[in-house]
């Protein structure tokens, strides 16, 4: 089910509830370890107190449970969720990523985690 974006945008992605780790930064040789909060094949939220501004480009990796070969791409800031400025005060602080390189073959394999594994959707 789609939802609105930060913006008032419609996203047309439906999120679900996933805790993985993520490894993020401007530079691919520091990376940082935090957890998603939730996901789709867009993009996801992590849960961080060292945010980023929007816009920031990162390059991210994960890997999915089951699976042997980990996610990477390049991404962006989408929106921050931050002390003194909590757009949703349901989630965590932190921030919302969008995908931008990611190859058709790592989206499918996020499309069949997020619909195989009975997650919960969260809008």
């Amino acid at each position: 089910m789609a939802g609105q974006d930060q913006r008032g945008e419609m996203r047309t992605e439906t999120r679900y509830v996933v805790r993985i780790a993520i490894y993020s930064g401007p530079n691919q040789k520091k990376l940082l370890t935090n957890y998603s909060v939730n996901m789709s094949t867009g993009g996801l939220y992590i849960e961080t107190s060292k945010i980023f501004p929007a816009d920031t480009l990162l390059h991210v990796e994960f890997m999915l449970p089951g699976m042997t070969k980990s996610i990477s791409c390049r991404a962006k800031v989408a929106w921050t969720n931050e002390e003194g400025d909590m757009k949703k005060p349901s989630l965590p602080c932190g921030m919302g990523i969008q995908f931008l390189t990611l190859s058709l073959e790592d989206m499918r394999t996020i499309r069949d985690f997020l619909t195989h594994y009975k997650l919960v959707p969260t809008w």
